[in-house]
Order: C-alpha cells, then structure tokens, then sequence
C-alpha cells in the first residue's frame, strides 16, 4: 500500500503528538483542528501550548478546512472528542469523500450511548464505502511521554490483517511499537472501559485511601471489564493486552491522567463540572460511563464497581459509594 499523505482530525496534545510521530517517520501532514483559537496559537508560533520542547514538524500543514485536510489523502487518523465522531463524518467527511475509500485509524476513545457502538462502527455506519478499512489504535500511550520519546507500545486493532499490517508499519517507528489485533471490538470496549476505571482509580485517591484500596479496585475493576467486553464480543484474552489491563494501569495509576484526576476531583467532594472545570481538558471516560453501566444492566452483569462509578458521576452520589462497592461496607461518608 502506497501512503504518502495522511491526514489527522484533531491538534488536541495526543492528534499532534501522533502528527508529529507521523511527520517524523517521512510522511506528508495535514492536521486539522476546528478550535480557531489553537490552529492560530499553533500557527504563529509554531510549538502547541500544552506539550513542552514541542516543535510543529516541517512535514505538518496545519488547516481548519476539512476539504483541504483530505484532499489527496492515503489515510484518515481520528484523535478528536467520541461524541464529535458520528456528526463529523455524516456532515463534513461524507460530502467530500464521495465514496473514496481509504484506511482510516481511529485514535479516539468512547462508547456511543443507546447504540453501544465502538469508534470505528461509528465511522463505518457513517461512511459505508469504508467496511472494514477501520482499524482501532489503543494502549497506554500518555501523549506528553510520546512527545519526550519514551518508549511506548500500542495495538492497532482491525478486520483484515493485511491491512492492519500494512498500517502497523506507518506507525512502528521509535519511540513506538505497534502490536498488531483481530479483535478489534474488544480493544475499543477495552478503551472506553479503561477510562471509566480510572476515573474510579481517581476517586479513591480524592478520598484519600491509599495504594492498598486503589490496587484493589483495579484488579476487582478488570474482572467487571473482561466480563463486559466478552459480552460484546470481544476475546477473553483483550482484557489482559495492551489495550485492557495496560491500559487501566497506566491511567489509573500515573498522576497526568486526566480521568484518573478528574475521579479525583470527584472523590475530594467537587461535583461533576466543577470537576471537569479544574481538570480542563477532556476526559473521555465521562462520555463513556452512561454507555458501560447501560450495556452491564443489559446483559445482567455483576459490576458494582461501574455502577458505583456511574452512581457518583451520572447521579451525584458521594464517593464513599465506591468503597462500599468494593465491600468496605462500614466505610461512611466522606
């Protein structure tokens, strides 16, 4: 396969440290951002305002057209917000594509609530010429680490395995390395779960409980995200990969990640937007915990732990719910 110019949706601190992996590695640029006040910030100076050492590749054009974004495009990378995915695609790409068809990498994590669709089902649905062209990238991966070279391992995860290979080698390149999957759906389930478990992770540390109880969540936690993700078809063996279990500890332990500090927030006693105000930028587990606690009730699973995750963020409920969950019962309100 022939790549020359791709194309990355979103110059939030992960789309632009992938562009820059990318431009790196020889490859022709163009990344779009729709925040006009970013695109100019990254513009006119040339570095991105919350990477430090960060200078923008001479390989990358940076745009805030979409048309221009695609044109002549090999290849599509999403790192854009998952409840942006599905109207991004119906009202921007579908015109312009035209029925092209391209492979596409979708960087972004999230459950669609009702429909529990991943990502990448998402971007099919919207965009039909592009069955099975879809590859999910998932694994612990802090963007700031990336940026600095630090050794990173991800899955690129999809339905046809020539392709995945194909894609992995656009990728595989220091400080990365790219494992390749066929269970594409258990990697992005694993994805959207992981964020909402450490969010769980971080309300244990708002409370103030330690290391002891917060190991204890998340190995109780990956019980819950191995029983979930078999009940939507993925493989047993996903939530043990890169994509499950590494994934839930690097963000539910490491102190930069965003859902892990904004279930802090939450377990000092803020309340959901006061949380997501002080945290600033977005925490996707939010957007999926509706999702995973929707689709354990539907399939009658056993996960206190998510629903007690769901009680606190979706219905305001105090953080010592948590910790019941976790057969602390004589734990009170904190």
């Amino acid at each position: 396969m022939n790549i020359n110019n791709i194309a990355v949706f979103g110059a939030g601190i992960w789309g632009s440290v992938i562009a820059q992996h990318l431009a790196k590695n020889g490859y022709n640029v163009r990344l779009w951002e729709y925040s006009e006040p970013l695109l100019n910030v990254l513009k006119t100076s040339g570095t991105h305002p919350n990477i430090p050492n960060f200078k923008i590749h001479d390989n990358i054009k940076l745009t805030g057209n979409v048309k221009e974004a695609v044109e002549n495009a090999d290849m599509l990378v999403f790192v854009i917000s998952s409840k942006a995915i599905r109207s991004f695609c119906r009202e921007q790409l579908k015109p312009l594509l035209n029925g092209k068809v391209l492979p596409v990498v979708s960087a972004s994590k999230g459950i669609e609530e009702k429909s529990f669709k991943t990502i990448c089902e998402i971007i099919e649905e919207e965009l039909p010429q592009l069955q099975d062209k879809v590859m999910a990238f998932s694994g612990p991966s802090f963007a700031l680490e990336v940026a600095q070279n630090v050794p990173t391992k991800i899955m690129l995860a999809g339905k046809d395995p020539v392709l995945v290979e194909d894609i992995r080698r656009v990728f595989d390149a220091d400080p990365i390395i790219v494992v390749p999957s066929s269970d594409r759906r258990g990697v992005e389930y694993g994805g959207g779960i992981k964020n909402v478990v450490a969010i769980g992770a971080g309300v244990i540390d708002g409370i103030g409980d330690g290391s002891n109880a917060k190991a204890a969540l998340i190995t109780q936690a990956l019980q819950e995200m191995n029983d979930l993700i078999i009940s939507q078809g993925g493989q047993p063996n996903t939530v043990y990969s890169l994509a499950g279990f590494g994934d839930a500890i690097l963000t539910g332990m490491s102190a930069i990640s965003r859902n892990r500090r904004l279930g802090e927030k939450l377990g000092s006693g803020l309340s959901l937007e006061e949380a997501k105000k002080e945290v600033g930028t977005i925490a996707e587990g939010v957007n999926s915990v509706q999702s995973v606690y929707d689709i354990s009730r539907k399939n009658q699973l056993n996960t206190p732990i998510i629903n007690a995750i769901w009680q606190i963020v979706c219905q305001g409920k105090k953080p010592h719910v948590l910790l019941q969950a976790m057969g602390f019962v004589n734990r009170g309100d904190k």
